[in-house]
């Protein structure tokens, strides 16, 4: 009685974005290639050209399957390794350092005023310090919360009663600087937000999911014309598909493993099962 070859399964779910997408486009190059293509082993040219041609009609796959299968992988690639750090960022950042110690600077200068020789400054230092203890420590804020806490300390600086106690202490200059400063990185702020929001991709995990049935029909026509109807060429590629398998469950498995700190059995890559 004779066997058929069955397609291992594949630990699609155990596998990160990169060992998902790595193991998927070895998928569709020797659906469309063929084994040992890309080593040049491959004699015959309308083997390579199947794809194009129609489909692959040793495996079942029409060239729309083939196509789609390309193009979401493309799709998913494009998401999982879109850059997360907008254009704006880097100068986001220079406005968040320059902020932080300008806060800092009039919040250090206001509390220590109050120890200093000169009698107006020390009084000034005295009652401005009350106003803005409740700001010690706004550097340290969650950036939002730090933009919005940055103008309250502006708004009751520059209160008509506080306002020659600032000047005592030389504080308008920063106090401006403070305020451009503050602004600057806000509009940067919501200028990345809306560009997130205008060019927001879908999700690797929601095409992970398109890509998985995919797979699965890929995998089920292939076995099942090389059972009904084989050929040379759909055997090796359920052969190529299984090693395929083999090896990326095996890089799996050594990864966890130096992960954890465990040895793990790596599979055999020579038996296949069979139905």
């Amino acid at each position: 009685m004779s066997a058929y070859v069955k397609i291992k399964r594949a630990p699609l779910t155990d596998l990160n974005n990169a060992e998902y997408l790595t193991f998927m486009n070895h998928v569709l190059d020797l659906a469309v290639n063929g084994a040992g293509a890309e080593e040049g082993e491959t004699d015959s040219p309308s083997e390579i050209s199947l794809a194009a041609a129609g489909g692959v009609p040793e495996l079942g796959l029409s060239e729309e399957f083939i196509g789609g299968f390309e193009a979401e992988l493309v799709g998913m690639a494009d998401a999982v390794d879109e850059s997360r750090v907008a254009e704006e960022t880097e100068e986001m950042a220079v406005h968040e350092t320059n902020r932080d110690n300008l806060a800092v600077y009039v919040l250090t200068r206001i509390s220590r005023a109050g120890t200093l020789p000169l009698e107006a400054e020390r009084d000034a230092g005295k009652y401005l310090y009350k106003k803005v203890k409740p700001y010690v420590g706004v550097a340290s804020l969650p950036v939002a919360q730090e933009t919005a806490k940055l103008r309250g300390l502006l708004m009751d600086l520059r209160k008509e009663e506080n306002a020659p106690y600032v000047t005592t202490l030389g504080l308008d200059a920063y106090l401006a600087e403070l305020e451009k400063e503050n602004e600057a990185y806000d509009r940067l702020y919501q200028s990345r937000l809306n560009a997130r929001a205008a060019n927001r991709k879908e999700s690797g995990t929601s095409i992970r999911k398109r890509v998985d049935a995919l797979y699965d029909d890929l995998a089920l026509l292939a076995q099942s014309y090389n059972v009904v109807q084989p050929t040379d060429r759909s055997a090796a590629f359920v052969a190529a598909l299984n090693q395929l398998i083999a090896e990326t469950t095996a890089a799996y498995k050594q990864r966890r493993a130096q992960a954890t700190g465990k040895d793990e059995e790596q599979p055999e890559t020579d038996s296949p099962e069979t139905i």
